[in-house]
C-alpha cells in the first residue's frame, strides 16, 4: 500500500513556512496510482494557493501487517 504526502512551503510574515500535506483518499495498491493522486493534489493546491511551492512529494510504502 502507498500513502501520498506532499512538503508544502510558502513566504509568510514570520520567513518561510513548511507543512505536510497528507492524502485523505488513499492509501494506493499501486504505485501508480499513488503518483497520479501526487500530481492531482499538486495541482489542485497551485489552483487553491498559488503563492505556495512544493518541495517534496513523494509516494510512502506501507509494509504489509502494520497500520
Amino acid at each position: 500500500m502507498f500513502y501520498a504526502s506532499l512538503l508544502i512551503c510558502w513566504v509568510g510574515f514570520g520567513g518561510q513556512q513548511c507543512l505536510v500535506a497528507q492524502d485523505t483518499e488513499g492509501p494506493y495498491i499501486k504505485e501508480e496510482q499513488c503518483l497520479n493522486r501526487l500530481k492531482e493534489m499538486e495541482f489542485t493546491i497551485y489552483q487553491k494557493f498559488p503563492f505556495t511551492r512544493v518541495t517534496a512529494k513523494d509516494c510512502i510504502q506501507q509494509k504489509e501487517g502494520r497500520l
